[in-house]
């Protein structure tokens, strides 16, 4: 299977609206540790759940944090995760 941008983030859609109400739960099941951000491991077992190939699993998940990390430390928190949100189809069920 090809990996492209759009097949990943459509599985992550696809894990999203499966599993969880809003994707505020899904970022809360995926933060570990419970501090509020999002780490490259925390996104690979996100991109695990979602069927993302085992070999471009670390690369997709540093990918990721340097799409949507705004502030520079390395992770992604619910703020910068909502922004990245905006630009996929689980925007239609955001909470409020």
């Amino acid at each position: 299977m090809a990996w492209s941008k759009g097949k990943i983030i459509e599985n992550i859609e696809s894990l999203v609206r499966s599993k969880f109400t809003n994707p505020k739960e899904a970022f809360d099941y995926y933060d570990g540790d419970g501090d509020g951000k999002l780490t490259k491991d925390d996104f690979k077992k996100l991109l695990k759940e979602a069927k993302v190939s085992a070999i471009i699993r670390g690369l997709v998940a540093e990918f990721m944090i340097q799409s949507f990390d705004e502030d520079g430390d390395g992770t992604v928190s619910w703020d910068e995760f909502q922004v990245a949100i905006d630009e996929t189809e689980l925007r239609q069920i955001k909470s409020s």
